[in-house]
């Protein structure tokens, strides 16, 4: 495994680490023990990065790496995100208020089993948040209180990246960028750069669109909880594989596999410090985990940047 400095915290992450969302069964039902042996392979092979959120099964799978880690704590740089709310009468209703953050801080520090986490993010704040200021303070002072080393936001549009980079207050930001989401590279990378901001990217492989493995057929199993009901079922699912068949040619004699040459893609930009795949079980971890080892060349890169600026971005 590969490992970059994440921004100005020094943390030193894994260049592919783990998101956890899959865990809590938003992409369809999960076992367990498959999602255990995801995280244990990924400690492994050396993944020390881990990404996670109180609203990812209203905190199941936060309770979940808190079993994974126990007596490993030391061994993971550890991510969770507040600021959605997943239980109650507001549940699906975001709240960014410093009462509410501070309180499920601590419910997610429980759940995780451990007294800090090395980056708490704000998630999905608003532009508003973002610039009003008052949940910062909440964060300052857990920084102080040893609850969290860092902070940063995890944003959904590219105004929230630029606002979050060039307000100066977070250390990290988490963005959605991989082979059919280039629009960071271009508006929000060269800001963090100059700013010694941490960038953490998520959704590297498009929802399971960039493995290669999806077909149309897969539109009717996504039902329920699953994430992909509500945003790529029909016809935008069907746009999306269309676009992904123009890159197969990323898959060589140096790059086996759909899902690593999205992997790669993501750590050939220099802003990227990290990429956050899910892992359904080891079997998976292992392949994302080799994206890190596996190199795009130029002239590959110099062909998705024309696809970028034609077909792929309409």
């Amino acid at each position: 495994m590969k490992y970059r400095i994440l921004g100005r915290t020094g943390l030193r992450v894994s260049a592919v680490g783990l998101g956890t969302m899959v865990h809590a069964g938003h992409f369809g039902p999960m076992d367990d023990r498959e999602s255990l042996s995801a995280i244990e392979t990924a400690m492994d092979l050396g993944v020390n990065f881990i990404d996670t959120s109180d609203a990812y099964g209203a905190g199941y799978s936060e309770t979940l790496l808190g079993q994974a880690l126990r007596g490993k704590r030391d061994k993971i740089v550890l991510a969770t995100k507040g600021g959605n709310v997943m239980v109650g009468p507001d549940r699906g209703k975001r709240n960014f208020t410093p009462d509410y953050i501070e309180r499920v801080m601590d419910e997610s520090l429980k759940r995780l089993q451990t007294d800090y986490v090395d980056l708490y993010q704000l998630h999905n704040p608003t532009v508003d948040v973002i610039e009003r200021g008052d949940v910062w303070e909440v964060l300052e002072r857990a920084k102080k209180a040893g609850k969290i080393r860092h902070y940063g936001v995890s944003i959904n549009t590219i105004e929230e990246g630029i606002v979050a980079v060039n307000d100066g207050r977070s250390d990290a930001v988490q963005l959605e960028y991989n082979l059919l989401a280039q629009e960071p590279a271009e508006k929000i990378f060269p800001l963090a750069q100059k700013a010694n901001v941490g960038i953490i990217a998520r959704v590297p492989l498009r929802r399971g669109i960039l493995t290669g493995k999806l077909t149309a057929a897969d539109d009717g199993r996504f039902q329920g909880e699953d994430v992909r009901a509500r945003s790529f079922k029909g016809e935008p699912f069907r746009r999306e594989l269309e676009k992904a068949e123009q890159l197969r040619f990323l898959v060589d004699r140096n790059i086996q596999t759909f899902a690593q040459a999205a992997i790669a893609f993501c750590l050939a930009h220099p802003a990227v410090s990290t990429t956050i795949p899910g892992a359904r079980n080891a079997q998976q971890m292992r392949e994302n985990a080799a994206g890190a080892d596996v190199t795009i060349p130029p002239e590959h890169l110099q062909r998705l940047d024309e696809l970028w600026h034609g077909s792929l971005s309409s």
